[in-house]
C-alpha cells in the first residue's frame, strides 16, 4: 500500500520540483558561470526544452479530455499561425513561439501537482526572502558569486555597455540612479534574489500576494501575518513601484474580484488597459520619463503608432521596438487575432469550479493588464510559470479531490478478528 501511494505522490513531487527547476534556473546558472565556468545562450535555451517537454509530459495524463482538447486547440492556433506568418515573412522567430507556448505547458502541469499549493508557494516566498536579505546585507559579495552582469551577457545577448554602473556586477536595474521608493535616502540596491534581476522579484511578489490573498483560509491567521510580513519585506528589499501598486490593487479589489463572473475576465482586461490610457490623457502625460505613468505613456504612444502588419504580427522586428510596452510587444508577437482569440479563451474556455479558482483567474488578469501597460516581462517563464501553473492547479483541483476519494471508497474496509468490518475513523 505504501508503495502504491508513494508511486501516486510521484508525479505530484514532480511537478512541484519542475516548478521550482523553472523559476530557480537562472540562478542556478548564474552561480555555475560565476563560479565554475562560463555559460551560454544554448545552455539556458536547453533546460528550457527539457522543462516544456517535463510540463507536456507530467501534466497531460492528468489534463481530462476537455483539458486536453483545450490545451491542443490551443497550440494548434499557435502553430497554425507561425506557419502563416512563416510563409508570408521567410522569418521566424523562434522566442515568440516559446512565449505562446509557455502557458499551456505550465498549465498542464499545474493540474499534475496534487499537493498544498498554498504551502509550496510560502515555502519558495521563504528562499526567496532569505537570500535577498543575503543580498541586501552583502550585495558585493552576492555580485561575486552570482555575477548577473556576466550572466546575462552571456546568454541574453546584453553587452558591458549595457550596464551603466561599472563598478556593480549586479544587473543593470538593480543600481539604476534616482533614489529609491521604499527606504528613500538609503544607499541600497534593489535586490533580485534567486531571479538574478529585480523586474522578475517584483513580478514573484505579486503572484505570491494574489496566492497569499486566495489561499488566506487554508494558510490560517498565522500565516496570513507571515505571508504579510515576506510581501512587506520584498517590496522594501526590491523596492518594486509596479509591484506595490499592483499589490495594493489586488488587496482592495479582492472581495470585488471574488464575487465577479470569470467570465468577464476579457473585460477586465480591456478595462485595466482603457484606464492606464485615461489616466496619461487626464494627467495632461505626453513625454516619457522614468515613472510609472511616464512608462504607461511609452504603451499609449506605441499602440497609436503601430502599423497593420504589426497588429497582425507580420513584422517580427516590431516586438523587439516594443520592449517597454508589453500590451504592444504581446499584439506584435503574437498578432491581434491571437490575442483575441486567449482572451476568449481564458474567460469562456478555462473555467475554475470553486470561488478560490475564480479569485485567482481574477487577479491574474488584474496583474498582466497592469503589468503590461509598463512592460513585457510576463513572459517570462520565471513569471508566467508560477502564474498559469497555479491556474491548473485550481482548475482541475476539485476533479482530482473527486477521483482520489472514489478511490479511497473503493478500498475494502478493514475486518475485525470476529469477520466484522472495522469502523472507519
Amino acid at each position: 500500500m505504501n508503495a502504491r501511494s508513494a508511486e501516486k505522490r510521484l508525479p505530484s513531487f514532480a511537478a512541484g520540483a519542475l516548478l521550482l527547476l523553472a523559476v530557480g534556473y537562472n540562478f542556478l546558472l548564474a552561480l555555475f558561470n560565476a563560479s565554475i565556468h562560463p555559460v551560454g545562450a544554448s545552455a539556458a535555451y536547453a533546460v528550457e526544452l527539457v522543462l516544456y517537454a517535463g510540463c507536456f509530459l507530467l501534466g497531460l495524463r492528468t489534463l481530462g479530455r476537455d483539458g486536453q482538447a483545450l490545451v491542443f486547440t490551443g497550440l494548434g492556433l499557435v502553430l497554425v499561425f507561425n506557419l502563416l506568418r512563416f510563409l508570408e515573412t521567410w522569418s521566424f522567430d523562434p522566442k515568440l513561439l516559446r512565449d505562446a507556448i509557455i502557458p499551456f505547458a505550465f498549465l498542464a502541469l499545474g493540474t499534475a501537482y496534487r499537493g498544498p499549493l498554498h504551502k509550496l508557494v510560502l515555502w519558495l516566498a521563504a528562499i526567496v526572502a532569505l537570500v535577498a536579505a543575503f543580498e541586501m546585507a552583502l550585495p558585493t559579495l552576492y555580485g561575486d558569486l552570482v555575477d548577473p552582469r556576466s550572466y546575462f551577457v552571456n546568454t541574453r545577448g546584453n553587452t558591458e555597455d549595457d550596464f551603466w554602473n561599472e563598478a556593480s556586477k549586479l544587473y543593470v536595474s538593480a543600481t539604476r540612479p534616482g533614489e529609491r521608493t521604499w527606504l528613500g535616502g538609503f544607499d541600497l540596491p534593489r535586490v533580485s534574489s534567486i531571479f538574478v534581476e529585480p523586474v522578475t522579484m517584483g513580478n514573484f511578489i505579486i503572484f505570491f500576494c494574489a496566492a497569499a490573498i486566495t489561499f488566506w483560509r487554508p494558510l490560517g491567521v498565522a500565516g496570513v501575518a507571515f505571508s504579510l510580513l515576506l510581501v512587506l519585506f520584498l517590496l522594501i528589499a526590491s523596492d518594486g513601484r509596479l509591484a506595490s501598486a499592483t499589490c495594493l490593487a489586488m488587496l482592495l479589489l479582492a472581495p470585488f474580484l471574488r464575487r465577479l463572473d470569470q467570465s468577464l475576465a476579457a473585460f477586465l482586461f480591456v478595462g485595466v488597459l482603457l484606464a492606464g490610457w485615461f489616466a496619461v490623457w487626464a494627467l495632461g502625460v505626453n513625454v516619457y520619463d522614468d515613472t510609472l505613468l511616464g512608462r504607461v505613456f511609452v504603451s499609449v504612444e506605441a499602440i497609436a503608432n503601430m502599423t497593420p502588419r504589426e497588429w497582425f504580427g507580420l513584422d517580427l522586428g516590431a516586438p523587439y521596438r516594443y520592449s517597454d510596452s508589453g500590451i504592444a510587444y504581446f499584439i506584435a508577437g503574437q498578432s491581434i487575432v491571437l490575442v483575441l482569440a486567449f482572451l476568449l479563451g481564458y474567460s469562456f474556455l478555462l473555467r475554475m469550479p470553486t470561488s478560490n479558482g475564480q479569485l485567482f483567474k481574477n487577479l491574474f488578469v488584474l496583474a498582466f493588464a497592469l503589468s503590461l501597460l509598463v512592460s513585457n516581462a510576463y513572459f517570462s517563464i520565471k513569471t508566467a510559470g508560477l502564474w498559469w501553473f497555479a491556474c491548473g492547479y485550481l482548475w482541475r483541483l476539485p476533479l482530482a479531490q473527486a477521483a482520489q476519494g472514489a478511490v479511497e471508497r473503493s478500498r475494502p474496509a478493514a475486518r475485525t478478528p470476529d469477520g466484522a468490518q472495522a469502523a472507519a475513523s
